[in-house]
């Protein structure tokens, strides 16, 4: 069985909580999972000092498993998207790399990194792009929260899964959630049909996901192949109503891909709160 605990948001700054954070370090060392995904908003408002809490944070997690992690909208300069985008001051590559730049200092260079452990091979894909035309809203507050997936970054999916073992489960991690959060009532990619079709094409069976702040499991069916979103809450303050700080935790087998959400129980950490079962795409096309 392959173990990837997936967690989301840490927002590192004023609405971190230290007591989650702490317990959030402490189930990885009990679970002992094989990989720790992070799907963004290491941050929340893009300073150095934020970041390298956030740096310091994951390679403390390293010394327990291997961890991959991509960007949020949090992570991102705004104005680096917006002149990289609309071309105001010709600034052409080094707004683009303006933009992410601090996220590419602190945390990794590469915003599409991909990991294959035992069993399974995750695929980062970014999402976060900024204000940018690929991700505009006629909702003014959404302006540079909401993302989309471009083909340039599902090339690089493309590669990951081309590269790994032809048994191991294939799983994309995203930033934004591509289901109507519960609570929230948003989708937070612009392109989110296009997307779910484009992983499934890919042989897509899971996506990591947060952004919403709200844990959720939900499967979509594209392209005839059913695949199966884990919407991972925030570990910090800004929860949804209601809703507690919450981390998902996947198993894989061969015929099954379980998902166990773990939510904050104060004063006792986090706790499984929820467990859902869906049967592998690799073991239904065996029978």
């Amino acid at each position: 069985m392959t173990k990837i605990l997936h967690t989301s948001d840490l927002h590192f700054g004023r609405p971190a909580v230290a007591a989650q954070l702490a317990s959030l370090r402490e189930s990885i060392t009990r679970l002992a999972p094989d990989a720790v995904a992070v799907s963004g908003d290491l941050t929340q408002r893009c300073t150095n000092s934020e970041f390298i809490r956030a740096r310091a944070y994951l390679d403390d997690v390293r010394k327990t498993a291997p961890v991959i992690v991509i960007p949020g909208n949090h992570d991102i300069r705004w104005m680096g998207a917006v002149a990289r985008n609309f071309n105001f001051g010709l600034l052409g590559k080094p707004a683009h790399e303006f933009k992410y730049s601090k996220y590419m200092r602190h945390i990794s260079p590469e915003l599409n990194p991909s990991l294959e452990v035992p069993g399974a091979v995750i695929a980062g894909c970014n999402t976060a792009h900024g204000i940018s035309r690929g991700s505009l809203t006629r909702r003014f507050r959404d302006l540079g929260v909401i993302g989309h997936v471009n083909e340039r970054d599902l090339r690089k999916v493309e590669e990951a899964f081309s590269q790994a073992d032809p048994d191991a489960a294939r799983v994309v991690m995203i930033h934004h959630n591509p289901v109507r959060g519960e609570t929230s009532g948003r989708h937070g990619l612009a392109n989110t049909r296009q997307a779910l079709r484009a992983f499934a094409s890919l042989g897509a069976e899971l996506i990591l996901c947060g952004h919403d702040h709200q844990e959720a499991v939900h499967t979509a069916e594209e392209s005839g192949h059913g695949l199966v979103i884990s919407t991972a809450g925030t570990i910090s303050n800004r929860i949804r109503a209601g809703r507690p700080s919450s981390f998902n935790l996947v198993e894989v087998d061969d015929k099954e891909l379980r998902i166990i959400t773990y939510a904050w129980r104060h004063p006792d950490g986090f706790a499984p709160a929820r467990e859902q079962t869906f049967p592998r795409r690799a073991a239904s096309r065996q029978i």
